[in-house]
């Protein structure tokens, strides 16, 4: 599906997750690659993620919390906290 036909409710969700997984990365000092590696995903899958090109799903969400040292209901609320302009 083309990006201009994604309901602007699912850009909204996924540019809200791509900020939360994005900037937890980065305040924590670690590369796409070393989240990938802690996750046990793909770079690719990463990047996409972050750029909100692919669905979050909850095993994923999950996963990159546990990265990050949170339980995945505080990763969900801090994701709730950013905005589509971050």
């Amino acid at each position: 599906m083309p990006q201009s036909a994604i309901d602007p409710f699912e850009h909204a969700l996924r540019r809200m997750f791509a900020n939360a997984i994005s900037k937890c990365r980065r305040d924590l000092d670690l590369s796409q690659e070393a989240l990938a590696e802690l996750t046990d995903m793909s770079t690719s899958y990463i990047s996409l993620l972050e750029r909100g090109q692919r669905n979050l799903t909850i095993l994923a969400a999950s996963r990159i919390a546990n990265a990050y040292g949170m339980k995945l209901s505080d990763f969900v609320a801090l994701a709730e906290t950013y905005n589509e302009g971050e």
